[in-house]
Protein backbone atom coordinates (compact mmCIF):
# COMPACT_ATOMS: atom_id res chain seq x y z
CA UNK A 1 0.00 0.00 0.00
CA UNK A 2 2.83 2.47 0.80
CA UNK A 3 4.46 1.56 -2.64
CA UNK A 4 0.82 2.54 -4.52
CA UNK A 5 0.54 5.91 -2.02
CA UNK A 6 4.32 6.95 -2.88
CA UNK A 7 3.72 6.15 -7.10
CA UNK A 8 0.53 8.39 -6.91
CA UNK A 9 2.15 11.33 -5.02
CA UNK A 10 4.47 10.98 -7.65
CA UNK A 11 2.82 11.06 -10.27
CA UNK A 12 0.32 13.92 -8.79
CA UNK A 13 3.14 15.73 -8.52
CA UNK A 14 4.42 15.46 -11.75
CA UNK A 15 1.21 16.47 -13.35
CA UNK A 16 0.88 19.75 -11.00
CA UNK A 17 4.56 20.48 -12.61
CA UNK A 18 3.72 20.49 -15.98
CA UNK A 19 0.35 22.14 -15.47
CA UNK A 20 2.38 24.73 -13.71
CA UNK A 21 5.28 24.77 -16.78
CA UNK A 22 2.20 24.46 -19.45
CA UNK A 23 2.48 27.81 -20.64
CA UNK A 24 5.93 28.85 -20.61
CA UNK A 25 6.87 25.09 -22.52
CA UNK A 26 4.26 25.79 -25.10
CA UNK A 27 5.12 29.23 -25.81
CA UNK A 28 6.35 29.33 -29.87
CA UNK A 29 9.38 31.50 -29.41
CA UNK A 30 9.39 31.97 -33.34
CA UNK A 31 5.77 33.41 -33.21
CA UNK A 32 5.70 36.14 -30.56
CA UNK A 33 2.56 37.93 -28.77
CA UNK A 34 3.74 41.41 -29.42
CA UNK A 35 5.07 42.83 -33.14
CA UNK A 36 7.84 45.75 -32.25
CA UNK A 37 7.66 49.03 -33.31
CA UNK A 38 10.68 48.49 -35.84
CA UNK A 39 8.47 45.76 -37.71
CA UNK A 40 5.19 47.49 -37.96
CA UNK A 41 6.84 50.81 -39.05
CA UNK A 42 7.90 49.85 -42.44
CA UNK A 43 4.56 48.48 -43.32
CA UNK A 44 3.03 51.64 -42.22
CA UNK A 45 4.83 53.90 -43.91
CA UNK A 46 4.94 51.70 -47.18
CA UNK A 47 1.41 51.05 -47.07
CA UNK A 48 -0.09 54.54 -46.75
CA UNK A 49 2.83 56.23 -49.12
CA UNK A 50 1.83 53.86 -51.70
CA UNK A 51 -2.43 54.86 -51.28
CA UNK A 52 -1.04 58.68 -51.54
CA UNK A 53 0.23 57.57 -54.91
CA UNK A 54 -2.16 55.13 -55.88
CA UNK A 55 -5.25 57.85 -55.11
CA UNK A 56 -2.91 60.18 -57.34
CA UNK A 57 -3.26 57.92 -59.92
CA UNK A 58 -6.98 56.50 -59.58
CA UNK A 59 -8.65 59.75 -58.59
CA UNK A 60 -6.59 62.38 -57.51
CA UNK A 61 -5.29 62.88 -61.34
CA UNK A 62 -8.96 62.76 -62.48
CA UNK A 63 -10.88 64.96 -60.54
CA UNK A 64 -7.82 67.76 -60.37
CA UNK A 65 -7.96 67.42 -64.43
CA UNK A 66 -4.29 66.59 -64.67
CA UNK A 67 -5.57 62.88 -66.52
CA UNK A 68 -8.49 62.17 -68.12
CA UNK A 69 -10.58 58.75 -68.39
CA UNK A 70 -10.78 56.96 -71.81
CA UNK A 71 -13.24 54.16 -70.42
CA UNK A 72 -15.27 53.44 -67.47
CA UNK A 73 -16.01 57.29 -67.49
CA UNK A 74 -17.93 57.19 -64.85
CA UNK A 75 -15.77 58.41 -61.64
CA UNK A 76 -14.37 61.46 -64.37
CA UNK A 77 -18.24 61.85 -64.38
CA UNK A 78 -18.76 62.33 -60.85
CA UNK A 79 -21.10 59.39 -60.88
CA UNK A 80 -20.15 58.70 -57.40
CA UNK A 81 -20.99 55.88 -55.18
CA UNK A 82 -20.72 54.65 -52.09
CA UNK A 83 -16.82 54.83 -51.09
CA UNK A 84 -15.79 51.60 -48.99
CA UNK A 85 -12.37 50.78 -50.76
CA UNK A 86 -10.24 53.75 -49.21
CA UNK A 87 -12.22 54.46 -45.91
CA UNK A 88 -11.48 50.56 -45.04
CA UNK A 89 -7.95 50.93 -46.13
CA UNK A 90 -7.06 53.62 -43.91
CA UNK A 91 -9.16 52.38 -40.98
CA UNK A 92 -7.49 49.38 -41.40
CA UNK A 93 -3.67 50.45 -40.72
CA UNK A 94 -4.64 52.83 -37.91
CA UNK A 95 -4.76 49.95 -35.47
CA UNK A 96 -0.89 48.98 -36.38
CA UNK A 97 -0.04 52.63 -36.06
CA UNK A 98 -1.93 52.78 -32.37
CA UNK A 99 -0.06 49.41 -31.51
CA UNK A 100 3.50 51.66 -32.68
CA UNK A 101 1.94 54.44 -30.23
CA UNK A 102 1.11 52.51 -27.36
CA UNK A 103 4.49 50.70 -27.04
CA UNK A 104 6.30 53.57 -27.51
CA UNK A 105 4.74 55.01 -24.56
CA UNK A 106 5.02 51.71 -22.51
CA UNK A 107 7.80 51.94 -19.72
CA UNK A 108 9.68 49.22 -21.18
CA UNK A 109 9.72 50.16 -24.85
CA UNK A 110 9.66 53.85 -24.36
CA UNK A 111 10.99 55.37 -27.50
CA UNK A 112 10.13 59.37 -27.39
CA UNK A 113 10.91 59.04 -31.70
CA UNK A 114 8.16 55.88 -32.39
CA UNK A 115 6.04 57.96 -30.77
CA UNK A 116 6.58 61.33 -33.36
CA UNK A 117 6.61 58.74 -36.18
CA UNK A 118 2.85 57.19 -35.33
CA UNK A 119 1.68 60.53 -34.21
CA UNK A 120 2.79 61.87 -37.87
CA UNK A 121 1.37 58.63 -39.63
CA UNK A 122 -1.79 58.66 -37.53
CA UNK A 123 -2.56 63.02 -37.97
CA UNK A 124 -1.93 62.04 -41.59
CA UNK A 125 -3.90 59.61 -42.29
CA UNK A 126 -6.81 60.83 -40.30
CA UNK A 127 -6.64 64.11 -42.79
CA UNK A 128 -7.20 62.18 -45.47
CA UNK A 129 -10.77 60.70 -44.15
CA UNK A 130 -11.86 63.83 -42.83
CA UNK A 131 -10.69 65.53 -45.97
CA UNK A 132 -12.60 63.06 -48.35
CA UNK A 133 -15.81 62.50 -46.22
CA UNK A 134 -15.98 65.35 -43.36
CA UNK A 135 -17.66 64.00 -40.13
CA UNK A 136 -15.79 60.86 -39.10
CA UNK A 137 -14.85 58.36 -36.14
CA UNK A 138 -12.02 59.90 -34.61
CA UNK A 139 -11.61 59.74 -30.50
CA UNK A 140 -13.45 56.44 -30.82
CA UNK A 141 -12.42 55.40 -34.39
CA UNK A 142 -9.89 52.18 -32.96
CA UNK A 143 -11.69 51.55 -29.87
CA UNK A 144 -13.19 48.32 -30.60
CA UNK A 145 -10.70 46.29 -28.46
CA UNK A 146 -12.61 47.91 -25.70
CA UNK A 147 -15.25 46.65 -27.36
CA UNK A 148 -17.03 49.55 -28.77
CA UNK A 149 -17.68 48.78 -32.33
CA UNK A 150 -20.04 51.74 -33.20
CA UNK A 151 -17.96 55.01 -32.67
CA UNK A 152 -18.92 58.14 -32.80
CA UNK A 153 -18.28 60.39 -35.45
CA UNK A 154 -16.25 63.87 -34.70
CA UNK A 155 -16.72 66.83 -36.49
CA UNK A 156 -13.87 67.84 -38.86
CA UNK A 157 -13.09 71.37 -36.65
CA UNK A 158 -12.52 69.15 -33.47
CA UNK A 159 -9.59 66.44 -35.59
CA UNK A 160 -7.84 69.20 -37.53
CA UNK A 161 -7.50 70.63 -34.30
CA UNK A 162 -6.38 67.43 -32.51
CA UNK A 163 -4.19 67.01 -35.35
CA UNK A 164 -2.25 70.13 -35.41
CA UNK A 165 -2.20 69.51 -31.64
CA UNK A 166 -0.44 65.85 -32.39
CA UNK A 167 1.71 67.28 -35.37
CA UNK A 168 3.57 69.77 -32.85
CA UNK A 169 4.16 66.57 -30.18
CA UNK A 170 5.39 64.86 -32.72
CA UNK A 171 8.05 67.15 -33.90
CA UNK A 172 9.28 67.98 -30.09
CA UNK A 173 9.27 64.57 -28.87
CA UNK A 174 11.12 63.24 -32.32
CA UNK A 175 13.17 66.77 -31.31
CA UNK A 176 14.53 64.78 -28.53
CA UNK A 177 16.68 62.33 -30.73
CA UNK A 178 16.31 59.16 -29.27
CA UNK A 179 17.57 56.33 -31.98
CA UNK A 180 15.12 53.80 -33.60
CA UNK A 181 15.91 50.42 -33.55
CA UNK A 182 15.10 50.09 -37.76
CA UNK A 183 11.96 50.02 -40.04
CA UNK A 184 12.21 53.55 -41.43
CA UNK A 185 12.27 52.92 -45.04
CA UNK A 186 11.51 56.38 -45.74
CA UNK A 187 14.33 58.17 -43.86
CA UNK A 188 16.33 55.74 -42.91
CA UNK A 189 16.45 57.16 -38.93
CA UNK A 190 16.99 60.30 -40.04
CA UNK A 191 14.68 61.93 -37.27
CA UNK A 192 15.99 65.62 -38.53
CA UNK A 193 14.00 64.67 -41.88
CA UNK A 194 11.11 63.38 -39.53
CA UNK A 195 11.03 66.72 -37.85
CA UNK A 196 10.90 68.60 -41.28
CA UNK A 197 8.04 66.58 -41.81
CA UNK A 198 6.17 67.10 -39.25
CA UNK A 199 6.28 70.74 -39.31
CA UNK A 200 5.72 70.28 -43.53
CA UNK A 201 2.31 68.37 -42.56
CA UNK A 202 1.06 71.48 -39.83
CA UNK A 203 1.93 73.46 -43.13
CA UNK A 204 0.04 71.85 -44.95
CA UNK A 205 -2.93 71.07 -42.58
CA UNK A 206 -3.00 74.96 -41.57
CA UNK A 207 -3.47 76.16 -44.72
CA UNK A 208 -6.24 74.08 -45.67
CA UNK A 209 -8.23 75.52 -42.72
CA UNK A 210 -6.82 79.27 -43.19
CA UNK A 211 -10.33 80.60 -44.55
CA UNK A 212 -11.87 79.50 -40.76
CA UNK A 213 -8.53 79.79 -38.64
CA UNK A 214 -6.13 82.84 -37.96
CA UNK A 215 -2.99 80.61 -38.80
CA UNK A 216 -0.41 83.42 -39.11
CA UNK A 217 1.19 82.90 -36.03
CA UNK A 218 1.85 79.72 -36.45
CA UNK A 219 3.16 79.73 -39.92
CA UNK A 220 5.66 81.87 -38.86
CA UNK A 221 6.99 80.15 -36.10
CA UNK A 222 7.41 76.77 -38.51
CA UNK A 223 8.98 79.02 -41.51
CA UNK A 224 11.00 80.84 -38.96
CA UNK A 225 12.60 77.62 -37.00
CA UNK A 226 13.34 76.38 -41.02
CA UNK A 227 12.32 73.02 -40.19
CA UNK A 228 10.33 72.07 -42.66
CA UNK A 229 11.30 70.38 -45.89
CA UNK A 230 12.65 72.67 -48.02
CA UNK A 231 14.74 70.26 -50.72
CA UNK A 232 13.74 67.19 -52.74
CA UNK A 233 16.58 65.20 -50.37
CA UNK A 234 14.17 65.67 -47.99
CA UNK A 235 10.65 64.70 -49.30
CA UNK A 236 8.40 62.21 -48.29
CA UNK A 237 8.15 59.63 -50.80
CA UNK A 238 9.30 56.46 -50.31
CA UNK A 239 10.55 54.20 -53.53
CA UNK A 240 9.63 51.12 -54.21
CA UNK A 241 12.55 48.50 -54.64
CA UNK A 242 10.84 46.49 -57.34
CA UNK A 243 12.70 43.17 -56.23
CA UNK A 244 8.83 41.42 -56.61
CA UNK A 245 5.80 42.32 -57.88
CA UNK A 246 4.63 43.31 -54.00
CA UNK A 247 7.15 45.53 -53.74
CA UNK A 248 6.86 47.19 -56.74
CA UNK A 249 4.79 50.43 -58.38
CA UNK A 250 1.04 48.45 -58.48
CA UNK A 251 0.45 50.55 -62.28
CA UNK A 252 3.45 48.26 -63.33
CA UNK A 253 2.24 44.97 -62.70
CA UNK A 254 -1.16 45.25 -63.50
CA UNK A 255 -2.54 44.88 -67.18
CA UNK A 256 -2.23 47.43 -70.00
CA UNK A 257 -5.63 47.73 -70.37
CA UNK A 258 -5.73 49.28 -67.15
CA UNK A 259 -2.63 51.28 -67.47
CA UNK A 260 -4.60 53.16 -71.20
CA UNK A 261 -7.85 54.04 -69.48
CA UNK A 262 -5.52 57.23 -68.46
CA UNK A 263 -5.00 59.68 -70.59
CA UNK A 264 -3.54 63.49 -70.71
CA UNK A 265 -6.71 65.61 -70.17
CA UNK A 266 -7.36 68.65 -72.17
CA UNK A 267 -7.29 70.80 -69.58
CA UNK A 268 -3.39 69.98 -68.42
CA UNK A 269 -2.24 69.68 -72.18
CA UNK A 270 -4.13 73.67 -72.56
CA UNK A 271 -1.82 74.85 -69.55
CA UNK A 272 0.93 72.82 -70.08
CA UNK A 273 1.56 73.88 -73.69
CA UNK A 274 0.33 77.46 -73.54
CA UNK A 275 3.88 77.19 -71.06
CA UNK A 276 5.37 75.38 -73.34
CA UNK A 277 5.90 73.28 -69.97
CA UNK A 278 8.33 70.12 -70.71
CA UNK A 279 6.51 67.92 -67.97
CA UNK A 280 4.38 67.50 -70.59
CA UNK A 281 6.75 64.93 -72.63
CA UNK A 282 7.49 63.30 -68.79
CA UNK A 283 4.38 62.89 -67.67
CA UNK A 284 2.62 61.93 -71.45
CA UNK A 285 3.21 60.85 -74.80
CA UNK A 286 2.47 61.61 -78.23
CA UNK A 287 -0.58 59.83 -80.36
CA UNK A 288 -0.28 56.55 -81.77
CA UNK A 289 -1.60 57.65 -84.82
CA UNK A 290 1.41 57.42 -87.89
CA UNK A 291 -0.01 60.11 -89.75
CA UNK A 292 -0.06 62.69 -87.39
CA UNK A 293 2.80 64.82 -86.23
CA UNK A 294 4.83 62.27 -84.15
CA UNK A 295 5.43 65.45 -81.50
CA UNK A 296 1.50 65.66 -81.31
CA UNK A 297 -0.07 65.90 -77.96
CA UNK A 298 -3.68 65.59 -77.55
CA UNK A 299 -5.75 65.91 -74.44
CA UNK A 300 -9.33 64.41 -73.55
CA UNK A 301 -12.30 66.36 -72.47
CA UNK A 302 -12.65 65.38 -68.66
CA UNK A 303 -16.16 63.99 -68.07
CA UNK A 304 -16.99 62.53 -70.87
CA UNK A 305 -19.81 59.40 -71.53
CA UNK A 306 -18.06 56.04 -72.62
CA UNK A 307 -19.15 56.60 -75.96
CA UNK A 308 -17.98 60.27 -76.31
CA UNK A 309 -14.97 58.91 -74.86
CA UNK A 310 -14.01 56.52 -77.00
CA UNK A 311 -14.66 58.41 -80.35
CA UNK A 312 -13.27 61.58 -78.90
CA UNK A 313 -10.96 63.43 -81.98
CA UNK A 314 -11.88 60.17 -84.10
CA UNK A 315 -10.34 57.68 -81.44
CA UNK A 316 -8.05 56.40 -78.42
CA UNK A 317 -4.98 56.21 -80.82
CA UNK A 318 -5.73 60.14 -81.44
CA UNK A 319 -5.37 60.78 -77.70
CA UNK A 320 -2.33 60.80 -75.74
CA UNK A 321 -1.15 58.18 -73.15
CA UNK A 322 0.07 58.51 -70.18
CA UNK A 323 4.29 58.02 -70.75
CA UNK A 324 4.13 54.06 -70.83
CA UNK A 325 8.26 53.47 -70.65
CA UNK A 326 7.59 55.55 -66.85
CA UNK A 327 4.76 54.80 -65.87
CA UNK A 328 4.34 51.72 -66.50
CA UNK A 329 6.92 49.54 -67.78
CA UNK A 330 9.73 50.39 -65.54
CA UNK A 331 8.49 48.87 -62.22
CA UNK A 332 10.52 51.52 -59.64
CA UNK A 333 10.65 55.12 -61.45
CA UNK A 334 7.57 56.31 -59.65
CA UNK A 335 8.36 57.27 -55.94
CA UNK A 336 5.12 57.07 -53.60
CA UNK A 337 5.06 60.89 -52.59
CA UNK A 338 3.14 61.98 -49.22
CA UNK A 339 4.76 65.72 -49.79
CA UNK A 340 7.64 67.23 -51.66
CA UNK A 341 9.22 70.08 -51.09
CA UNK A 342 7.71 72.06 -54.31
CA UNK A 343 4.25 71.81 -52.01
CA UNK A 344 6.01 73.12 -48.80
CA UNK A 345 7.79 76.01 -51.05
CA UNK A 346 3.89 77.26 -53.02
CA UNK A 347 2.15 76.90 -49.26
CA UNK A 348 4.88 79.58 -47.89
CA UNK A 349 4.52 81.47 -51.29
CA UNK A 350 0.55 81.91 -50.78
CA UNK A 351 1.51 82.59 -46.67
CA UNK A 352 3.76 85.47 -48.44
CA UNK A 353 1.43 86.10 -50.34
CA UNK A 354 -2.02 86.58 -48.41
CA UNK A 355 0.63 88.69 -45.99
CA UNK A 356 0.27 86.20 -43.21
CA UNK A 357 4.07 85.76 -43.28
CA UNK A 358 6.95 88.15 -44.18
CA UNK A 359 9.09 86.18 -46.59
CA UNK A 360 9.33 86.77 -50.09
CA UNK A 361 6.63 85.44 -52.04
CA UNK A 362 8.48 85.14 -55.68
CA UNK A 363 11.32 83.59 -54.09
CA UNK A 364 9.60 80.75 -52.07
CA UNK A 365 7.01 80.33 -55.45
CA UNK A 366 9.74 80.28 -58.39
CA UNK A 367 12.12 77.54 -55.41
CA UNK A 368 8.30 75.83 -56.09
CA UNK A 369 8.45 75.31 -59.69
CA UNK A 370 11.98 74.78 -59.74
CA UNK A 371 11.82 71.98 -57.36
CA UNK A 372 8.76 70.42 -58.89
CA UNK A 373 11.33 70.67 -62.34
CA UNK A 374 13.73 69.07 -60.30
CA UNK A 375 12.20 65.81 -59.03
CA UNK A 376 10.72 64.90 -62.41
CA UNK A 377 14.30 65.24 -63.61
CA UNK A 378 12.68 67.90 -66.51
CA UNK A 379 15.51 69.02 -68.55
CA UNK A 380 14.52 72.74 -69.46
CA UNK A 381 15.72 76.43 -69.25
CA UNK A 382 13.95 77.05 -65.75
CA UNK A 383 14.43 80.54 -65.96
CA UNK A 384 13.52 80.87 -69.65
CA UNK A 385 9.93 78.81 -68.19
CA UNK A 386 9.84 81.76 -65.16
CA UNK A 387 10.07 84.57 -67.47
CA UNK A 388 6.90 83.28 -69.35
CA UNK A 389 3.45 86.03 -69.00
CA UNK A 390 1.19 83.46 -67.00
CA UNK A 391 4.43 81.69 -65.28
CA UNK A 392 6.40 84.83 -63.73
CA UNK A 393 5.20 85.66 -60.21
CA UNK A 394 2.88 88.66 -60.51
CA UNK A 395 1.44 88.50 -56.70
CA UNK A 396 -2.00 86.74 -58.25
CA UNK A 397 -2.79 83.77 -55.93
CA UNK A 398 -4.07 81.76 -59.17
CA UNK A 399 -0.40 82.00 -60.31
CA UNK A 400 0.74 80.05 -57.45
CA UNK A 401 -2.47 77.61 -56.99
CA UNK A 402 -1.54 76.69 -60.81
CA UNK A 403 1.23 75.90 -60.58
CA UNK A 404 1.17 74.12 -57.30
CA UNK A 405 -1.59 72.13 -59.14
CA UNK A 406 0.35 70.76 -61.78
CA UNK A 407 3.51 69.55 -59.24
CA UNK A 408 0.88 67.93 -57.19
CA UNK A 409 0.86 65.23 -60.17
CA UNK A 410 0.49 61.87 -58.33
CA UNK A 411 0.14 63.15 -55.12
CA UNK A 412 -2.71 61.90 -53.35
CA UNK A 413 -6.07 64.35 -53.57
CA UNK A 414 -3.78 67.50 -52.98
CA UNK A 415 -4.99 69.30 -56.43
CA UNK A 416 -9.05 68.98 -55.44
CA UNK A 417 -8.46 69.88 -52.20
CA UNK A 418 -7.11 73.12 -52.93
CA UNK A 419 -9.75 73.26 -56.09
CA UNK A 420 -12.12 73.04 -52.98
CA UNK A 421 -10.32 75.57 -50.49
CA UNK A 422 -10.11 78.35 -53.66
CA UNK A 423 -11.82 77.05 -57.04
CA UNK A 424 -8.61 77.06 -58.53
CA UNK A 425 -6.91 76.81 -61.28
CA UNK A 426 -10.13 78.51 -63.02
CA UNK A 427 -9.55 76.03 -65.74
CA UNK A 428 -11.33 73.33 -63.92
CA UNK A 429 -14.45 73.18 -65.15
CA UNK A 430 -16.77 69.87 -64.89
CA UNK A 431 -17.15 67.78 -68.38
CA UNK A 432 -19.83 68.29 -70.59
CA UNK A 433 -21.42 65.01 -69.72
CA UNK A 434 -20.95 65.15 -65.45
CA UNK A 435 -23.81 64.18 -63.61
CA UNK A 436 -23.78 66.12 -60.96
CA UNK A 437 -25.43 69.38 -61.90
CA UNK A 438 -22.16 70.85 -63.40
CA UNK A 439 -20.69 70.98 -60.32
CA UNK A 440 -17.17 69.27 -59.01
CA UNK A 441 -17.74 67.19 -56.00
CA UNK A 442 -16.81 68.11 -52.77
CA UNK A 443 -16.65 64.52 -50.61
CA UNK A 444 -17.20 61.29 -50.60
CA UNK A 445 -19.98 59.26 -49.77
CA UNK A 446 -20.20 57.44 -46.88
CA UNK A 447 -19.71 53.32 -47.19
CA UNK A 448 -22.96 51.72 -46.84
CA UNK A 449 -21.41 49.32 -44.22
CA UNK A 450 -21.59 52.52 -41.95
CA UNK A 451 -25.44 52.56 -42.27
CA UNK A 452 -26.01 49.07 -41.71
CA UNK A 453 -23.25 48.15 -38.53
CA UNK A 454 -22.76 52.07 -37.43
CA UNK A 455 -26.30 53.34 -37.95
CA UNK A 456 -27.08 55.63 -35.11
CA UNK A 457 -23.47 57.38 -35.55
CA UNK A 458 -24.03 58.03 -39.11
CA UNK A 459 -27.31 59.31 -38.83
CA UNK A 460 -26.17 62.17 -35.93
CA UNK A 461 -22.94 61.97 -38.50
CA UNK A 462 -25.25 63.57 -41.07
CA UNK A 463 -27.61 64.70 -39.56
CA UNK A 464 -24.56 67.55 -38.74
CA UNK A 465 -23.81 67.75 -42.31
CA UNK A 466 -27.03 68.07 -43.75
CA UNK A 467 -26.73 64.92 -45.71
CA UNK A 468 -24.93 62.32 -47.49
CA UNK A 469 -24.18 64.07 -50.82
CA UNK A 470 -20.96 64.26 -53.00
CA UNK A 471 -21.80 68.33 -52.68
CA UNK A 472 -21.85 68.89 -49.12
CA UNK A 473 -18.98 71.03 -48.48
CA UNK A 474 -16.66 70.12 -45.30
CA UNK A 475 -15.92 73.02 -42.16
CA UNK A 476 -13.19 74.23 -43.95
CA UNK A 477 -14.83 74.78 -47.07
CA UNK A 478 -17.40 76.48 -45.97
Amino acid sequence: MKKYIIVILTILVSVLSCTNDFEETNANPNQPEEVSSDLLISTVISTVANRAAQSGWDRGNIVGQLTAKINFTGFDRYEWGSESGLWNEYYGILPEIDLILKTSLQKETRNTSYEGMALILRSYVFSILTDNWGNIPFSEAIDGQNNNFTPKYDNQQEIYTAILLDLKKAEEQLAIGQPILGGDVLYGGDLEKWRKLANSLRLRYLLRISNKVDVSSEMKEIVDSGIFIATNADNAAVPYPATTQIDSWPISTGRIGGFDEHRLSETSETVLKQFNDQRLSKWFQPTDNPDDDPNLFVGLTNGLSEDNASTFNGGASNVSRINQSFFYDSPNSVKAAIIQAAEVHFIIAEAAQRGWITVDAKTSYENGVRLSFEYWEVNQDINTYLAQTGVAYDDKLETIITQKWLASFLVGFEAWYDFRRTGLPSAIVPGPDNVNGDRVPVRFLYPDSEQTLNNESYEQAISQMGGNDINIKGWWEN
